[in-house]
């Protein structure tokens, strides 16, 4: 039996850098419809079952309740499972997804949900749909796109070494036990308290380690890419050290803010390459969210490695599709 399993955060997309940048707020009434659209995306190619995750604001309800007039062939129903409204319930539904057979997660969220998706689920492929604020991971694409994409890969329609592809990840080390991972970065603020979560205060940031670098994307990764682009599919990552060095970079940190930054020193990562956090005491953001705080004694190394969640290409996946003919009567 087909199944593909969908993880909506209603939480992305709404902090505080809504107020210090121009952001734009996606609400929940939005993405109630892009659920709809990737729902119905998944049951167009024959999937067997959609499970949903639940949440706190009823994503996934609502849009089934609005999809009620099209007779769904598809068995689509919302896991059961206890909440705890917080970043864990995306961790704990990619856990039980696994268990329960899913050939292919679609994620609506931003960085942050996909690196909760990914603490428990390094096997299933994933359809990030972009709702966040500084996207690197997740796709900005039509949902509907999105969900045929997702059914057609939770099938085995289409060839994966073609269309799949394996991300690369930051692994946390403290004290030597791996603690926590990212997926796009590892930004280490000249701070004692995690505060608000999300980064916008510049002059605070002292280190960044990155698996990608795009000059296109938002967010501190942007600097990187400024200086030596590197993709998802690029074997390398990016350590870099910011400050009052000689070399500046322009890059958008934030949407519509471009801002001059200093860079100290900079270099390329290797997979398995370790980097140890020389700013003490400070506190680590990941994939854009303050999460560690990092004491004088501590030790901490971030290592760069090749083994992250499968991603799939969704053009390339529904391209072949369309070279197969499934998409003629």
């Amino acid at each position: 039996m087909s199944k593909v399993g969908i993880i909506a955060n209603p939480a992305s997309g709404k902090d505080i850098r809504r107020l210090v940048a121009y952001a734009s707020n996606v609400d929940n009434t939005d993405k109630v419809n892009q659920l709809k659209r990737i729902i119905l995306g998944i049951e167009a190619t024959g999937v067997d079952e959609i499970l949903i995750m639940p949440d706190y604001y009823g994503l996934g309800e609502r849009a089934l309740d609005g999809l009620k007039s099209e007779r769904l062939r598809a068995k689509a129903s919302i896991m059961d499972m206890t909440l705890s409204c917080t970043a864990e319930d995306s961790t704990l539904a990619a856990a039980l997804m696994a268990k329960l057979g899913v050939g292919c997660i679609v994620t609506l969220g931003g960085d942050g949900t996909n690196r909760d998706v990914a603490k428990s689920n390094r096997s299933i492929p994933l359809v990030p749909v972009s709702t966040g604020t500084n996207n690197v991971f997740p796709l900005t694409i039509e949902p509907t796109a999105a969900g045929i994409a997702a059914g057609l890969i939770a099938q085995n329609l289409v060839n994966g070494k073609d269309t799949v592809r394996t991300h690369k990840r930051l692994v946390v080390i403290r004290n030597g036990f791996e603690v926590d991972l990212a997926l796009v970065d590892v930004v280490v603020l000249n701070q004692l308290f995690t505060g608000c979560r999300a980064i916008w205060e510049l002059d605070e940031v002292r280190e960044v380690i990155c698996t990608r670098a795009e000059p296109t994307s938002l967010g501190l990764t942007s600097i990187g890419g400024n200086l030596h682009p590197l993709g998802p599919d690029d074997e390398q990552g990016m350590y870099l050290k910011l400050g009052d060095g000689q070399l500046k970079v322009r890059a958008t940190v934030l949407p519509g803010v471009i801002s001059e930054v200093g860079i100290e020193q900079w270099r390329l990562l290797a997979p398995g390459e370790e980097i140890e956090i020389a700013c003490k005491p400070s506190v680590m953001a990941l994939d854009g969210e303050r999460e560690l705080t990092v004491k004088p004694a501590d030790q901490v190394k971030i290592r760069l490695e090749r083994d992250g969640p499968p991603v799939v290409d969704v053009e390339k996946t529904i391209r072949e599709a369309v070279k197969k003919g499934f998409f003629r009567n």
